[in-house]
């Protein structure tokens, strides 16, 4: 094994302590390739993540501009970059910052909406039509704000939020399918505790003996039910500004207007509905110019929104929620970020071929 590959392997060993999704590491493992393939180019050869220093990071990130790399995309490189990193015990997050290389700064704002009761009403009718396992994926994201792989691999959750709904719970867990392995807990809308409850009986029901698996593709695992599911969207239609994601979209609307005519400050507002979207509650800004765009004008023009913005700590204070619910009350000035630990689990062995020849299953 050459010395450059020694580095990659060492770099996909810090990912994988830093945890996240199986997609996740790979893109981060694939994103150090890069950077150590550039490194060599230069006349570095990175035999471990520590060798790299803050000025190869910043030629990586002109090169890449000059290569026209969109403005997401090289944030989402850096991002890599700077979490292998900082498994290491390395901060060269500094060196590529946006503003101090004057770069092009992403537009997160995104092109999709929500939707009409209408339009739901005519997905699901097409959805019906066409595949009605589809039905109830689209009916679980639209409720709960799920993701698509959320809503994917819920199967084995219907029961319990059936009986946490029951015994009046609407703070339901999400365990399985989480954005880089981050659980959470999202939030029945009071106002629709019937349709969110029939939407999650009838997924049970259809999935109890298919081994809770709602979307099935043609092989076993989640990467073929992953890929049936897409197709299905996109023969439904579900593109561009109603593609899937504008499900999350009515469920963040829905949820602030509910929030809003219950007198509920507005950046607490902003600050819950982060939390049950799974962006955590420090990314109230972003909530505010994506998900709540088209109700933007609800909220004050000028909104004290720092950029700064440090979760504060929860206790077990209550106040009201958003939906009505009592909810943990957030205080105090701030807490530092709680760094992610050591990730155990079991691996996919690989053959030579690039073949798994262990399956688990979602």
């Amino acid at each position: 094994m050459g010395r450059r590959s020694r580095g990659v392997n060492h770099a996909a060993q810090m990912s994988r302590e830093a945890g996240g999704s199986k997609d996740s590491q790979k893109r981060r493992r694939l994103h150090w390739s890069e950077f150590s393939r550039f490194a060599a180019r230069i006349g570095h050869t990175l035999e471990t993540v520590n060798e790299a220093e803050d000025w190869m990071l910043e030629f990586f990130v002109w090169f890449l501009v000059a290569g026209a790399m969109k403005p997401g995309t090289l944030a989402n490189y850096r991002a890599s970059l700077s979490v292998i990193q900082g498994t290491t015990g390395q901060d060269m997050s500094r060196s590529t910052r946006s503003r101090d290389l004057q770069l092009e700064r992403r537009d997160r704002r995104g092109r999709h909406r929500a939707r009409t009761q209408q339009e739901f009403n005519d997905l699901l009718a097409a959805a019906q039509a066409l595949d009605a396992s589809v039905v109830h994926v689209i009916r679980l994201m639209r409720w709960l704000g799920l993701r698509m792989r959320e809503a994917l691999m819920c199967g084995k959750s219907l029961e319990t939020w059936r009986d946490l709904i029951l015994q009046g719970d609407l703070r339901l867990p999400i365990e399985r399918g989480a954005k880089n392995a981050r659980p959470r807990r999202t939030e029945v809308l009071a106002d629709h505790v019937d349709e969110t409850l029939e939407a999650i009986n009838a997924a049970l029901a259809y999935c109890r003996d298919r081994d809770f698996e709602l979307v099935s593709g043609c092989h076993s695992g989640l990467k073929s039910a992953k890929s049936r599911l897409k197709l299905r969207f996109d023969q439904l239609p579900m593109r561009r500004e109603l593609a899937s994601h504008s499900l999350r979209f009515t469920y963040a609307v829905d949820f602030a207007n509910a929030a809003l005519d219950r007198g509920v400050p507005p950046v607490d507002v902003l600050t819950q509905l982060s939390d049950r979207l799974g962006h955590g509650p420090s990314r109230v800004k972003m909530i505010l110019e994506v998900y709540c765009r088209q109700i933007r004008h609800r909220f004050p023009e000028k909104i004290q929104l720092p950029s700064d913005f440090v979760p504060r700590q929860r206790t077990r204070n209550l106040q009201r929620s958003a939906t009505g619910r009592p909810d943990d009350q957030l205080q105090g000035d701030g807490a530092a970020p709680r760094r992610r630990g050591r990730v155990h689990g079991r691996r996919v062995k690989i053959n030579h071929g690039g073949k798994q020849t262990k399956h688990k299953p979602y």
